[in-house]
């Protein structure tokens, strides 16, 4: 009796212990010693997270599930890849320009977008206004187009367009563009901190736990 005692002890144990290495793990990190950038991590008990940076301009988040393996710590993104822009409609619109607007997913235009228009002649660019508008002298024949968001490094397209209309439509998806995709994402723990190799192996960003 003795030894079934012992033994169901240690089978409890060896159980137990992902649960207690995920909850010792749990807490709130922050970006160490990195000048001019800003970054938190939150692994909550329930093993979701939530992710933040911040660089310059740029900022990027995510969200998703975690648990602890041994001596890491793995991250999961609840996200999937999408485009950063999508075509919504063109239409004849007015002679004697090329209007392409850019909108976001709350209807409004979405100004700083570089917007190059490709046309037999040959590539021209604008950037959009406050009003989300990047308006091109009318040429002839205009084929595609194609746009860049510069402080995020992101460009798309080129994609074909009706020849025939002079407003333009496409919709940007923020999400696409600020979300960070972690896919079994592993953060070496060293003591209080997490260590994160996302951005390459030798620019290790540490994360002290708060």
């Amino acid at each position: 009796m003795r030894f079934i005692v012992v033994v169901l002890a240690a089978i409890a144990i060896a159980f137990a212990t992902p649960v207690a290495q995920s909850g010792s793990a749990a807490g709130h990190y922050v970006l160490e010693g990195m000048m001019e950038v800003g970054s938190e991590l939150l692994l909550k008990p329930d093993g979701q997270f939530e992710f933040m940076l911040a660089y310059g301009a740029a900022d990027y988040w995510a969200k998703g599930s975690w648990h602890a393996d041994k001596d890491t710590v793995i991250l999961n993104s609840a996200g999937k890849k999408e485009e950063p822009f999508r075509f919504v409609r063109s239409e004849p619109g007015t002679a004697g320009r090329i209007r392409v607007s850019v909108i976001g997913k709350n209807g409004r235009g979405v100004p700083h977008i570089r917007v190059t228009l490709h046309a037999e002649s040959g590539e021209s660019e604008a950037t959009t206004d406050n009003e989300g508008a990047a308006v091109f002298e009318d040429v002839a024949k205009p084929r595609a187009v194609s746009f860049e968001v510069r402080v995020y490094q992101v460009e798309a397209g080129p994609f074909d367009i009706n020849p025939a209309h002079k407003d333009i439509y496409f919709e940007i998806n923020g999400d696409a563009i600020q979300q960070v995709l972690f896919t079994d994402e592993r953060l070496a723990i060293d003591g209080n901190t997490l260590v994160m190799t996302h951005w390459g192996e030798d620019r290790p960003m540490r994360y002290g736990k708060q």
